[in-house]
């Protein structure tokens, strides 16, 4: 939507920007950066290096970068944001052949972190159930919402973090 009332000079201002508090984010807890897409980005935590605390690490990340853009909202930057979380195993390597290829994490997990990340609403992180047990004690009560994802044979259930109050 940015793009159709913005400037492409001003679009990429914005996007600059955000991509900026993103990988930072990511990077400050050791997690790696796999692609920036439009107004999204994609990074996973627990390789290269395998930390007993990835899953808390993933959420913290995906926390400060939804409330980040939420502060820049307030200062007039319209670019709002969800998040998705998922745990699980996942393909990291390198796919396609010959000159051109791309080091990514490929799996259903990867798959589910994304729809979750397009039901997310401004502001919220929606995790996976294995993930939310990670840091369950820090955010008890968690609402739970069950969803129909795109390419997912049964209902998801995640849960529903919030940057500040509901």
């Amino acid at each position: 939507a940015l793009s159709e009332r913005l400037a492409p000079a001003e679009v990429v201002a914005r996007l600059n920007r955000f991509y900026d508090l993103a990988a930072k984010a990511v990077f400050e807890l050791d997690g790696t950066l796999d692609k920036m897409v439009g107004d999204q980005v994609m990074a996973f935590f627990g390789a290269p290096y395998r930390f007993e605390d990835h899953r808390q690490r993933a959420v913290r990340a995906a926390l400060t970068i939804v409330a980040a853009v939420e502060r820049m909202a307030e200062s007039g930057n319209l670019l709002r944001v969800g998040g998705g979380v998922g745990t699980g195993q996942a393909f990291l390597g390198n796919v396609a052949q010959g000159e051109v290829r791309d080091f990514t994490v490929i799996g259903d997990v990867v798959n589910t972190a994304a729809r979750l990340q397009q039901e997310a609403q401004s502001g919220e992180v929606l995790v996976m159930e294995e993930t939310y047990q990670a840091v369950a004690a820090e955010m008890p009560d968690a609402p739970r919402r069950t969803l129909e994802l795109k390419g997912k044979g049964e209902p998801v259930a995640a849960r529903v973090l919030r940057t500040g109050p509901p």
